[in-house]
């Protein structure tokens, strides 16, 4: 981790060109409005890392926070820098289970919760097309929305169930599937790919979503 010079009081975060999860970092740390530099690097072990995306921190008093893997990089950034709530609810309360519910049918299709749908759609061995299971995706979230009546999947926020899923519908076009078949999903999907946070994260990463 030592390959680049790093700045006290800068997050640095390490991520793949073009990869969702770093770009989706990237978005949680400009609607916090950290600063940060950014590296684009090939492959983990370039930096000396078990996976990406990596975070540094180097705080003011010198003390280093080093994190590697999506989860544990997302989770340190939501509990250290987002105490007012901007993107996540406080933890314990009905909407923050929402939140974890809808993240974990994307990010652990085996894991608790199993009456809930799992949509595993990065999976490349289970013999199902991924316009299928992006089909399948797509009606959960229509009614999801139907159901709540809320601007983001959770309640009035932008949170990391928004974030996720955003990549995936996105992927609607490529997939030679119309999403203006899920009207509620459309509306939604405008609004958060809209936001400027998302617009700069991704853009950021190299990561090309459809508008």
């Amino acid at each position: 981790m030592n390959v680049f010079q790093e700045q006290r009081g800068m997050i640095s975060l390490f991520a793949s060109e073009g990869k969702r999860e770093g770009a989706i970092v990237a978005v949680i740390l400009e609607e916090l409005k950290l600063p940060y530099r950014l590296h684009l690097v090939g492959k983990p072990e370039e930096i000396d890392a078990k996976s990406l995306p990596v975070l540094r921190n180097i705080q003011s008093d010198g003390e280093s926070v080093d994190l590697s893997g999506f989860h544990d990089v997302v989770s340190y950034l939501i509990a250290r820098y987002d105490t007012a709530h901007e993107v996540s609810y406080k933890k314990g309360s009905k909407e923050d289970e929402e939140v974890n519910i809808l993240v974990a049918s994307l990010t652990e299709p085996n894991a608790a919760h199993p009456e809930e749908h799992r949509f595993d759609l990065d999976a490349k061995d289970d013999g199902i097309p991924f316009a299928r299971k992006a089909i399948s995706l797509y009606l959960h979230l229509e009614q999801h929305l139907q159901k709540s009546h809320s601007n983001y999947l959770v309640g009035k926020k932008c949170t990391l169930a928004d974030l996720l899923h955003l990549p995936y519908v996105a992927a609607a076009g490529s997939a030679g599937l119309d999403l203006e078949r899920f009207p509620e999903l459309t509306i939604w999907y405008d609004r958060v790919y809209q936001r400027p946070a998302v617009q700069k994260g991704f853009a950021a990463v190299h990561m090309k979503i459809r508008g």
